[in-house]
């Protein structure tokens, strides 16, 4: 189906014109009074009201293009003329619909039902709607806890996620192709120092300030793991139920519900991967329009005159010159003389100015003798504790081939359960914890508020997860 099958074809002419803005204004004017309303509607007087009074406030002698003299039913070209004829052209291009009114009642001026999406569009790129990324992640994990308990587990949970997470990439995706714009916002206008003094301090006054509730790396990372054995969950035992569902809400065979949820399930797996991916990309972005804020700065600092930039274009002229040795040597009748004394290094003497290093002579090694020998049984024994030793040494390879063998056949096991298992791995369980932010591990931790008390220790509860490629 085409656009303009649903609505007129001349619908964005009077955004076109000469009057474009006063247009869009009126639009805006309307839309404030009318999205409220049953019906988008009221009275027709206070539709003419307002646009006199918008033209009004404007104190400027309205021009008119050939069609809009032509649209006006009268000679005059006062205001409240003028407000009409636009009201009308809007009624005719399909932005506005007058709707009847009943018994004693004033007609109505209505927004036309189908182009209300438009209108918000305008809406969201004049004043950009906050997405709260954490409250919605939250939304979405506390849903997937319960849904086994929820009464229409497809349409009240999976479609309503769904949705959630569409809102959720489509923002991020907003924000990460805005990025380079709001860096150059917030340096615009500085000066080159200024800029250099703002990045300074970048992480406290973009990153955190600015960008702070778009960066939900620990909140994603924080719900992952549940949001995917939930999603495992619906695959297997909860199928039944929001096929069952699916068929009540949707109105279709077993057969095609059963497709249907199984797409919808792969497709919440595939925006949780986007989700990531985007966040990446944020990152990246950061770094990179950051980087070249700080360069083009630096650029203009070598190059705004000062004294600082002067001395560096000299000495950029003077190096400019120099093509081999011997030009250091040879008699300079540049203005750069009577600036810079500049000498060769052998200009105080041939020898070089930096005194060598003495090298030391290497002397003869001597000979070990024994007077008897080893005892092999101490010799095996001390092998024996020296390997017993390397494979227990908390070292990165070791602390992941221990995270391997406790995750072996499960998604994630927690510290209280390793260490009540064996109380004898508590240094393994701690070397876990050590290395969880080494970028070589091949693990995840994931924190918990309370605390393990067992065996006389007492810590902080952690989850041991399978890290994701």
């Amino acid at each position: 189906m085409n656009l303009f099958e649903e609505i007129s074809e001349d619908l964005f002419r009077p955004l076109t014109g000469i009057n474009k803005k006063k247009y869009a204004d009126l639009l805006t004017l309307a839309w404030d009074k009318c999205k409220r309303m049953p019906m988008y509607a009221i009275e027709k007087s206070t539709v003419f009201d307002m646009a006199e009074e918008y033209l009004l406030g404007l104190d400027e002698t309205i021009e008119l293009d050939d069609d809009e003299k032509e649209e006006l039913d009268t000679p005059s070209f006062d205001a409240r003329s003028i407000a009409g004829g636009f009201i009308r052209r809007l009624k005719d291009t399909g932005w506005l619909v007058e709707k009847e009114g009943e018994y004693e009642e004033e007609s109505k001026i209505a927004i036309n039902y189908k182009i209300v999406p438009i209108l918000k569009s305008f809406q969201e790129i004049i004043s950009p709607s906050i997405v709260t990324y954490k409250g919605k992640l939250f939304k979405i994990y506390s849903m997937f806890e319960h849904i086994s308990e929820h009464g229409s587990p497809y349409e009240g949970v999976l479609k309503e996620a769904s949705e959630d997470f569409d809102n959720l990439n489509q923002a991020l995706r907003t924000l990460a192709a805005a990025i380079e714009d709001h860096i150059d916002a917030l340096t615009s206008g500085k000066k080159p120092e200024e800029i250099l003094e703002f990045f300074e301090k970048y992480e406290e006054k973009i990153v955190v300030g600015s960008y702070h509730r778009f960066k939900t790396n620990d909140n994603l990372f924080y719900y992952r793991t549940s949001l995917y054995e939930s999603l495992d969950r619906c695959e297997d035992e909860l199928m039944d139920a929001l096929v069952e569902d699916y068929i009540d809400t949707e109105r279709v065979d077993r057969e095609e519900a059963f497709i249907r949820i199984r797409e919808l399930i792969q497709k919440i797996r595939m925006d949780i991967e986007e989700m990531e991916a985007t966040m990446r990309t944020i990152d990246d972005r950061h770094i990179l329009y950051r980087t070249r804020a700080v360069q083009k700065a630096q650029f203009m600092l070598l190059s705004d005159g000062s004294v600082k930039s002067k001395i560096n274009n000299l000495l950029r002229f003077y190096a400019s010159g120099i093509r081999s040795r011997d030009d250091m040597y040879e008699e300079d009748d540049t203005c750069i003389f009577d600036v810079f004394q500049i000498y060769g290094q052998n200009y105080f003497d041939s020898a070089s100015l930096a005194t060598p290093v003495r090298k030391r002579k290497p002397t003869l090694i001597e000979m070990m003798f024994m007077e008897e020998d080893l005892d092999l049984e101490i010799v095996n024994e001390k092998n024996r504790k020296m390997m017993e030793y390397i494979r227990n040494a908390l070292t990165s390879e070791n602390v992941n081939t221990y995270a391997g063998t406790v995750l072996k056949g499960k998604t994630a096991v927690s510290a209280r359960h390793l260490f009540e298992e064996k109380p004898d791995d508590l240094v393994k369980i701690i070397g876990l914890f050590t290395y969880q932010n080494s970028p070589e591990r091949e693990y995840d931790i994931r924190l918990k508020d309370e605390y393990v008390e067992s065996h006389g220790v007492r810590f902080k509860e952690f989850i041991v997860e399978g890290r994701k490629a």
